[in-house]
């Protein structure tokens, strides 16, 4: 989050609560790397840049409006970060602001003892945790809103939370405002799916959005207010005078972003989207529908941080002829240095540039790395050089990332307030009775509304994002990727042409045989959804590719040539242009 954005959200957004999801898979696995060397740290220390705005405008802001603030900035030391929160106040002289923390989701004292028996690795079949080997840094749950109502209704005004869900601090403080039932499902489903819209933040607002072009302004943009009515309903919106957009299309990306299918699953309810429907209202407002919910699953995600070993790497580059032939030239001497066995990971690929990366479990290995790229240097293809920051090269530590899940009858949660250490409030894991008996099995099928593609009409060869939205981001070793259209006469032409087939077909030398896809179909958001299973390897934490946050496999996909109806190409043409002079 931006360093004014709290302090912005509370003077121009009408708002009653804000909230932030500071943590994904990759800036966990370095909270726990950070933690070896620094045990007072561990937690995202943005909030308190956020708070010291202007001299602590924004904290004088937060107090005198009564804002409740609730996050998961607290990371792998949410106690740590509450603490620093309750000092700042008072070093401004602000001591009626009671500032709360959730403990609960770290476990790893349970993973390294073995109580929660064998542990399956989420995504790979047969693929257990070893908890005999000494190498967990993190083990940690992701947790439910209880922990947050129940410090919000003990009085808590900023609530410090570490690896809740990423949708929770929406979630929990909907349902202790509008006094919600453990029971009403479609509600908190609603709140869920509001908060997986504005989780990350500027994402909703024009962020990351392939047709930024039609937003003017996409710089300093607004952050995202979620309007949630009692029936769990919302309205996604913005400040007044901020920059950016909030249209059916930006709302239509995030929602389709990070998901695996139709159903959302939640510790505290399973949210079925493949009903959503997105309706503009007004300028920068566009209304949530369709979702439905129903009892949560029986586990918990349980995420692990592995010390995976170390890794190092250098970028060279090539111009001129001959290309393919030079980085033939620059693998072969490369190779020709180091033991190979030597490393768990040996990648050279050409991108723009040639990347030479490497992992192993023996720090001593990387010396050789260094060696084998600095023993070509002189001998090496025309024109070779370097990328001049060889601070790339020395070793650094990576992360292993394992997910897995845990019984959410093993799972309970604490809160404490920071100056109050005697008083401890228990919130209890969940029952099974509570809980779905299972979990919900993603579908995946091909189109049951399949056309005769001929009878669109004449095309041509254009890139599929001439006609074609997407976004696309990581879960794990997973990719997912929303493809969607914008014409209802265009909705069956995709439906049918972009199959599980076709899609491999797109990814073209990217695909390999050992991943997999899933896909599905969003009716009324006109988008074809896919899982593209393996393809990021082990997840972003320890990935050897460029992208592990697979942010760009959608435009990849949009980049690809493929024959488009002209007709609806025209139609999409003037649909952009009268946008983008809007």
């Amino acid at each position: 989050m931006a360093t004014e954005r709290v302090y912005r959200l509370a003077r121009d957004g009408e708002v009653d609560a804000i909230t932030a999801d500071y943590l994904a898979e990759f800036n966990i696995a370095w909270k726990a790397i950070e933690l070896t060397t620094r045990p007072d740290l561990g937690y995202e220390p943005n909030f308190l840049e956020q708070l010291a705005w202007q001299g602590g405008a924004a904290a004088r802001l937060l107090a005198r409006k009564r804002i409740k603030v609730v996050h998961d900035g607290g990371a792998l030391n949410p106690r740590g970060l509450a603490e620093k929160v309750h000092d700042y106040f008072s070093s401004l002289r602000i001591h009626d602001m009671k500032v709360a923390w959730v403990s609960g989701d770290d476990v790893a004292a349970i993973v390294k003892e073995g109580s929660f028996g064998s542990l399956k690795h989420l995504d790979l079949k047969g693929v257990e945790l070893n908890t005999a080997k000494d190498n967990i840094l993190a083990a940690n749950v992701y947790t439910r809103q209880s922990g947050i109502v129940c410090a919000l209704e003990a009085g808590a005004d900023i609530v410090i939370c570490g690896r809740c869900c990423d949708a929770s601090p929406v979630m929990g403080l909907a349902y202790w405002w509008h006094g919600w039932t453990p029971t009403d499902y479609d509600a908190m489903a609603g709140s869920l799916m509001a908060g997986h819209l504005v989780e990350c933040g500027a994402y909703v607002t024009g962020g990351n959005s392939c047709g930024f072009q039609e937003i003017e302004r996409l710089h300093h943009v607004g952050y995202p207010i979620a309007e949630i009515s009692p029936d769990g309903t919302s309205v996604i919106t913005m400040p007044d005078h901020s920059n950016g957009a909030v249209t059916v299309d930006t709302t239509k990306a995030q929602l389709l972003y990070e998901i695996q299918g139709p159903y959302y699953l939640n510790p505290d309810v399973i949210a079925q989207i493949d009903g959503a429907r997105l309706e503009e209202i007004g300028k920068n407002r566009v209304r949530l529908s369709g979702i439905k919910g129903t009892a949560p699953p029986p586990t918990s995600k349980l995420a692990v941080c592995l010390f995976g070993g170390w890794q190092a790497e250098i970028s060279a580059y090539c111009a001129g002829l001959g290309t393919d032939a030079k980085i033939a030239l620059m693998k072969d001497q490369f190779l020709r240095e180091i033991n190979p066995t030597d490393f768990t990971t040996l990648s050279i690929e050409a991108y723009v540039q040639m990347r030479i990366f490497a992992q192993t479990p023996n720090k001593e290995a990387i010396q050789d790395f260094r060696r084998a790229i600095f023993y070509n240097g002189m001998q090496g293809y025309c024109g070779l050089h370097l990328s001049m920051d060889w601070r790339t090269m020395e070793p650094r530590p990576y992360v292993e990332y394992f997910p897995s899940l845990v019984s959410q009858t093993k799972t309970p949660l604490s809160i404490q307030f920071v100056g109050k250490r005697n008083k401890v409030f228990k919130v209890p894991a969940k029952k099974v009775e509570g809980c779905a008996a299972s979990m919900p099995q993603q579908p995946n099928y091909e189109t049951r509304n399949s056309s005769i593609l001929s009878s669109f009409g004449e095309t041509t060869q254009r890139p599929l994002g001439d006609l074609v939205f997407a976004r696309s981001g990581d879960k794990g070793g997973n990719a997912n990727v929303g493809l969607w259209v914008r014409d209802a006469r265009a909705w069956p032409w995709l439906q049918t042409f972009l199959t599980s087939r076709k899609l491999i077909e797109l990814l073209a030398n990217d695909w390999d045989e050992k991943y997999s896809v899933e896909r599905c179909e969003f009716e009324h958001l006109m988008a074809v959804h896919f899982v593209i299973r393996g393809i990021l390897q082990d997840g972003v934490s320890s990935s050897s590719i460029l992208d592990g946050f697979g942010k760009s496999v959608g435009e990849f996909i949009r980049a690809r040539h493929v024959d488009l109806p002209e007709e609806l190409l025209r139609a999409e043409k003037r649909r952009r242009k009268t946008r983008a002079a809007l």
